[in-house]
């Protein structure tokens, strides 16, 4: 059986087999590239109240979006 290896495993050193897909991407990951984070969806109930939706959902990103997702934040410190 074939499998995908992680992208920053084989430019970086020996291939490991990728366990996710960067949401953002679309690059292989394997468990030590991965990012996993909680996605908090949310609904609109009676009279426009937006409540969260219990489980959160999970988001996997590669390390490089993690980042860039975490730079963009409005209370991420800014660059140096």
């Amino acid at each position: 059986m074939n499998c995908m290896d992680c992208m920053d495993c084989s430019v970086a050193g020996p291939a490991m087999a990728a366990v996710a897909v960067c949401h953002d991407c679309g690059a292989a990951v394997c468990r030590s590239h991965a990012v996993v984070r909680e996605h908090h969806l949310t609904r609109t109930v009676p009279i426009n109240q937006v409540v969260p939706v219990e489980p959160p959902a999970r988001i996997v990103r590669c390390a490089v979006c993690a980042a860039a997702h975490d730079a963009a934040r409005p209370d991420a410190a800014p660059p140096h």
